[in-house]
């Protein structure tokens, strides 16, 4: 008589080995996803970027007007990625958010006013790499857009404001954002001035994350 004892012992040890290799498979299939999720996902940029000063045109007139930063070291930055936000620490002080696509106030551009330097029409974006080409063409590409560690951009600003007596000058941004059918005389959404001096913060933030990646005041040269 032929004992089967050991051909019925071979049917586990399979099924053992199946359920080892179905695991793997589906551990390698949820590695190979989470790995995908994960670099899909946006970090703020490693970037040391700081204030330099606040750029002015001639006063009563029209020119380029705006705050100056730099990017000290670190990743590449791209301008439609970044937002700036400034507060007053003076009491009832302003407080505002401009972001790249937020185009200069034309209640401003080219209209002169006493005391004042205001943008000039030259200037129809907000954010520009220092030393390129003013032509909206060239400014806003993707390649002179990018900020490089050595590179300085401007954010434009609508107005600059001689304070009389004062040391310091303010400049003043206006975000309308108020779309199509607004009604005539509608609030923009964000909007203030802000004296150049250490009683105004500023945070540029990292629109993608939400994350700030660079603050401090407005303590800097007259460019």
């Amino acid at each position: 008589m032929v004992r089967r004892g050991n051909e019925d012992a071979v049917s586990p040890v399979i099924g053992v080995m199946l359920m080892i290799v179905v695991t793997i498979i589906i551990a390698a299939t949820v590695s190979a996803f989470s790995t995908g999720f994960v670099s899909d996902t946006h970090t703020a940029p490693q970037t040391q970027v700081a204030y330099v000063g606040v750029l002015t045109g001639p006063i009563d007139g029209l020119g380029e007007i705006g705050l100056v930063f730099e990017n000290k070291g670190g990743e590449t930055l791209l301008l439609s990625d970044l937002e700036l936000h400034l507060k007053s620490t003076m009491a009832g002080g302003d407080e505002a958010s401009i972001a790249y696509a937020d185009a200069p106030s034309e209640t401003y551009r080219e209209v002169t006013a006493p005391n004042e330097v205001r943008l000039s029409e030259d200037f129809t974006y907000r954010m520009k790499k220092v030393g390129v080409l003013n032509d909206v063409r060239n400014a806003t590409t993707v390649a002179n857009s990018k900020i490089k560690a050595g590179d300085r951009f401007i954010i434009h600003a609508d107005r600059y404001i001689t304070n009389g007596d004062s040391t310091y000058g303010r400049v003043a941004y206006v975000a309308d954002r108020r779309g199509l059918g607004a009604p005539p005389g509608a609030p923009p959404y964000s909007s203030g001035e802000f004296e150049v001096s250490g009683r105004t913060a500023y945070t540029l933030i990292d629109r993608n994350t939400g994350t700030a990646i660079s603050s401090g005041t407005l303590v800097g040269s007259v460019l």
